[in-house]
């Protein structure tokens, strides 16, 4: 039964990134179109993030409490189906798009942690794990690869009104999981790692936390801003959204890469669940000063390295936090670990429009912010080294 779910999450997530393909490119494409100005973009991120901020611990406590999970993905498919509808007639309402664009983020958070929980029910073996993390990114990415452009092509010759596809196939999703409403969704063995430490280690280890949170917040602020400097790039040309399109794509097909070789070396038991996330923040770090080049050429590499290491990144840190956290809390642990990862993105990127709006140099900003990104990755693998000895 866990494995029908697997595949039905698995085309259903498909559904889901053609929808967020939609939503990426035709909604602050309209923003942008409506105001003219950076700094709505800044307002799209704050928006669409702060669900992530305020949210995920509360959502994911709300997952762990049930068995029933695949009801609560049935009703986030549905509920994002209807605000898809509703934000075409007021996307002239900058307050009521916000507000519903963060609606359907919130609604988001609930089906990937369905996800996410569903996986860890279903092995503890590290290289099971890597497995299906990477089979699950690897459709995922690949649908992105088509959805990208595509949603770029819509969003050009239709708009706002783009978003209806983006309803329709929310809908088709949730109709794929009636007849699994009732299936529970648990670990007959739920075994988190007990660390037994003296109590004069405690203070250690609270700090020890405490420099991992610190360094992962101090690199999001830095990779934040790859986005505001991709539209200060794009924003004069005619064609932007299409070309916006194309950059995602290509930043699928990095990602692509970074999962299949993930995939190659997990099947190889050659590589473990700790060295990819600080081999993927290194090429995100490299991304960075690409991206302040001024020519609109230098993005297509710096989006595909971007891509390459953040899902070395992104399916690694899933793959350790499934591995080491009981089921029952699993999805209150990644809640307050999202929450904390996220406040900072759109500080981040509200902050680096404001200072381009302002005439800086993106040359200079990005560079600055590559050196910040290193430093927090070093920083970070130094934590997780003591954390690892400590065990």
């Amino acid at each position: 039964m866990k494995q029908a779910l697997y595949r039905l999450h698995v085309l259903t997530s498909s559904l889901r990134i053609v929808g967020d393909a939609i939503e990426s490119v035709a909604l602050p494409w309209s923003l942008l179109d409506t105001t003219g100005s950076l700094l709505s973009i800044g307002g799209f991120a704050l928006f669409t993030h702060l669900p992530w901020v305020l949210l995920p611990p509360l959502l994911g406590r709300t997952l762990d409490r049930t068995t029933k999970k695949v009801r609560l993905a049935f009703f986030a498919l549905i509920l994002q189906a209807l605000l898809a509808v509703l934000i075409v007639p007021l996307s002239s309402n900058i307050w009521a798009f916000y507000l519903i664009v963060s609606g359907i983020s919130a609604l988001d958070i609930l089906h990937r942690y369905y996800g996410f929980s569903l996986v860890a029910s279903m092995t503890l073996d590290e290289s099971e794990l890597q497995g299906l993390n990477a089979t699950l990114a690897t459709v995922g990415n690949g649908v992105s690869l088509v959805a990208f452009p595509l949603a770029g092509f819509l969003a050009y010759r239709f708009g706002i009104r783009a978003m209806f596809l983006d309803a329709v196939l929310l809908f088709i999703g949730a109709l794929t999981l009636l007849p699994y409403l009732n299936v529970e969704v648990r670990r007959e063995k739920s075994e988190g790692i007990q660390l037994e430490k003296p109590d004069n280690r405690t203070i250690t280890d609270k700090r020890l936390v405490l420099g991992v949170i610190a360094s992962v917040l101090i690199f999001n602020f830095a990779v934040s801003s790859f986005r505001v400097f991709v539209f200060a790039s794009l924003r004069e040309l005619g064609n932007g959204e299409f070309i916006y399109g194309l950059l995602q794509s290509l930043t699928t097909v990095g990602s692509l890469a970074a999962v299949a070789l993930l995939a190659l070396f997990a099947e190889r038991r050659e590589i473990g669940l700790r060295r990819p996330p600080i081999i993927g923040m290194l090429l995100q770090s490299i991304a960075l000063p690409i991206v302040g080049v001024p020519a609109v050429i230098a993005l297509f590499p710096a989006v595909f390295i971007l891509g390459f290491g953040g899902e070395l990144l992104n399916v690694s840190f899933d793959s350790l936090m499934q591995k080491f956290i009981p089921l029952e809390s699993l999805g209150t642990v990644r809640g307050i670990f999202d929450a904390l990862a996220t406040l900072v993105i759109p500080l981040s990127q509200i902050a680096f429009a404001w200072l381009l709006e302002r005439g800086s140099n993106a040359t200079y900003l990005s560079s600055a912010m590559a050196v910040l990104a290193v430093f927090s990755t070093f920083l970070l693998g130094e934590f997780l080294n003591r954390v690892t000895s400590s065990v």
